[in-house]
Parts: structure tokens; sequence; C-alpha cells
């Protein structure tokens, strides 16, 4: 008998959520196989919340998960999935339902997801359950950019985030928020004209400037490791997208936020 019920009462351990989540991914649009490490360490930056995540568990053996984290009165699913010999049994409908109802009942205000373009049995799914498209997102690969980054200098994040706060136009997804990433080892440049990046390994969580020819030298500097990733930009943002993609990048992935505004059950 296929039990739902919230991991923190579920008695199974992270590493079986971590085998779950590899068997559920092992077909997905995109590829994603993080080892355990990696595995755990993005549930904790991202604020996993025991209680509010499901799991759909059968003789022992996690089939099914919704992984959620929680910030004030804000949720967020992490990532969600159902391993290939259990799916058409409506356990991911089930397992959102559970999140959502301890969502309410938790008194959350909003719960929060991205969904990839093309993977229409998951958006149906987010539909049905009341979750509407806020933006669309994009996600970019780009090659060591060749404009001067001696205009940037490296500063403390703490005045990077504050200079992005100013700059930007919109607000980074969950994954990419200042406090998510704030306990991460950060690399954060200043331009001379008043713009900001912050990024980790190639990986780029967030950047803006005030003035858009910044954008380009911001983001040679941050290109230590020969690449930039840039993840969930705001495909509203024209400059930055325009210039991502003029120096070269390629568009690897299109993704809608999705949000459920949550009614006050208290």
């Amino acid at each position: 008998m296929t039990r739902i019920v919230s991991f923190s009462e579920s008695g199974v351990d992270l590493g079986a959520l971590h085998c779950a989540m590899l068997a559920a991914f092992s077909d997905y649009v995109v590829p994603l196989q993080p080892d355990a490490d990696t595995f755990k360490a993005a549930l904790s930056s991202r604020g996993f919340d025991p209680a509010a995540s499901f799991v759909a568990v059968d003789d022992g053996e996690v089939i099914g998960f919704w992984n959620v984290a929680t910030r004030n009165t804000q949720r967020y699913l992490i990532g969600s999935g159902t391993r290939i010999g259990h799916r058409g049994r409506g356990l991911a409908s089930r397992l959102g339902m559970a999140a959502i109802r301890a969502a309410e009942n938790a008194g959350s205000e909003s719960f929060w997801l991205e969904v990839i373009k093309g993977n229409e049995s998951a958006e149906r799914l987010y539909r049905k359950l009341g979750f509407e498209v806020t933006r669309k997102l994009d996600c970019y690969r780009l090659d060591h950019p060749s404009p001067d980054p001696s205009t940037c200098e490296r500063s403390d994040f703490g005045t990077v985030a504050n200079a992005i706060q100013t700059n930007s136009t919109w607000k980074p997804t969950w994954q990419n928020a200042t406090e998510t990433i704030s306990g991460s080892p950060l690399t954060s440049f200043l331009h001379e004209k008043g713009g900001a990046i912050v990024g980790a390994g190639g990986l780029v969580h967030q950047i803006a400037a005030s003035d858009p020819s910044a954008l380009a030298d911001l983001l040679a500097a941050a290109a230590t490791v020969g690449s930039l990733t840039l993840v969930n930009v705001d495909s509203a943002d024209n400059a930055l997208c325009s210039l991502v993609q003029k120096l070269g990048a390629h568009r690897f992935i299109v993704q809608s936020e999705m949000r459920l505004s949550l009614p006050n059950v208290s």
C-alpha cells in the first residue's frame, strides 16, 4: 500500500530520497543525475523543509516526492518526480495536494515553482493544482566574453547584493535569491559605472547595472573558469538577453515561473 506522508514523518532518509530522485529524473528532459553530496547541498541551500515536503512510500521505497522549501510566508517546489514504473497512478497529484494543504495550514501566502518548457505533463498538473505563470525565464551558456574586465573590482557580497538590488528591474528566482546563495562561496564584482555581478564557478546568480554597457564587462570579470552559465534570467530583461545573445550565448533552457496564491485559513 502506498503512503503519502511528509518527509519528516516518513521514516526514510536523504539517501532514499536521493535514489528516488535519480530514478525519477533518469528520463528527464534535461540530464540531472547529481551525486549524493551535490543533491544534499542543493536541498540545504534552497531551504529544504522536511515537514513541508511529501513522499510516496511503497514497501519502504520512495517512489515519488515533492521536495519543498519554506522561507517566511512563501513555499517553493525544489523538485518533484515519480519513479518511471509508478507513473500514471495519480501520485504526483496526491503529493502536490498534500504539500499545498500543508502550506495552507501553516499560513503560507504563496507557493512557487519553475517548470521547463517541454515538460507538458508537469505543467498540466501544476495548472490543475491552481498554479499560474508569472514570467518566462531563460538559461544561457556563454563562452568567455571578450570585453575588458578592468573596469570591475572585487567586492564583498553584502555590498554587491545591495548594488544589484538598487540596479535590478526584476527579482531573482528562489535558487538565485540572496537568502539562498549567501552561505555559499561566491565571487562578487562591482563596476565603476554602478553595476554588479555575483556568482561561483562560472555560474552567474545575479547581475544588474544601471548602464547597460557595464553588463558585458561584468560578465567578462566573472568568467573565471572560461565560460559562464546564467540560470533563470527574466526574459523581459531585453538589455541582458540581447547582450548575451550578441556575445554568442546559447539559450539551452526556457522555463516558466509559476505561483499559487494560498488562502488564509488561520
